[in-house]
């Protein structure tokens, strides 16, 4: 049984279309035996109710950066909006499914994390350990895990607020997961002249982020990458929503779309 997490942007579950179409994909690949656990995101949606509560938003090297009221609404999006809704929908198709953050069952530990140029990003965090007791006994029960992206603070038990794409790798990382396929509003990595780039390795990604060419969130999605890379993932997939079915095609029938890491 081939085990694989995927990130669901908060981009893509926005479109209400493009999320019913990943249902059905999830749904088809799960009875098809596949062991699945969904790690989702929620930026768009924090922005709108931050903008609702007169919260400014603020970015910084593609990452939030995250004040307490900030936190404090990325906790309830994430943990009690985004990941709710999605169970919801995979209880439709006959999914059954557990909504969990990164402190159920002290699942996810994390510590503070400034920018790279030092900017203090506020609460977030970077995980720096890893239980997978829950999400193994979810898996052992047939129940699909889906990971918001909140982890308890290991000195503070303070919720810091994780970069999705950081915390898609973790999951990965935790659960020995042979794919980790990050589904974006993008379809892949382009180069400089905006071509698209089907193929990289480690070497080529330090390139992409040295030079400044991977911009905005693709940063820290690259970063990711290598995190996973190094702990032992063996194929990694930047793939589009939008691209017809773009899961059941790499997943099941290994097609060469999207960005392939390795």
């Amino acid at each position: 049984m081939t085990r694989t997490v995927i990130k669901l942007g908060g981009s893509v579950l926005s479109d209400v279309a493009l999320r019913q179409n990943l249902i059905a994909q999830i749904r088809e690949l799960n009875h098809s035996g596949n062991e699945l656990v969904l790690v989702h995101g929620g930026g768009k949606q924090i922005a709108s109710l931050l903008e609702q509560l007169n919260i400014q938003s603020r970015f910084h090297d593609g990452l939030r950066v995250t004040d307490k009221a900030a936190r404090d609404v990325a906790q309830m999006v994430l943990a009690g909006g985004v990941g709710k809704d999605l169970v919801a929908e995979l209880a439709k198709v006959e999914i059954t499914a557990v909504s969990v953050a990164g402190g159920d069952g002290l699942s996810f530990l994390a510590e503070k994390m400034n920018a790279e140029d030092g900017t203090d990003l506020g609460f977030v965090g970077r995980i720096v350990k890893t239980n997978s007791t829950l999400l193994e006994a979810l898996l052992s029960a047939r129940m699909m895990p889906v990971i918001a992206c909140l982890a308890l603070g290991a000195a503070d038990r303070e919720y810091y607020n994780i970069n999705g794409d950081q915390m898609a790798a973790a999951v990965a990382v935790g659960i020995q997961a042979e794919n980790l396929v990050f589904v974006t509003d993008v379809g892949g990595v382009r180069s400089d002249d905006g071509r698209h780039i089907s193929r990289l390795d480690r070497s080529q990604i330090n390139v992409l982020l040295e030079s400044g060419v991977a911009s905005g969130g693709m940063r820290p999605k690259l970063r990711a990458c290598l995190e996973a890379l190094e702990a032992g993932v063996k194929r990694i997939l930047i793939i589009g929503a939008a691209e017809e079915n773009s899961l059941l095609r790499v997943l099941k029938r290994d097609e060469a779309i999207g960005t392939r890491i390795s």
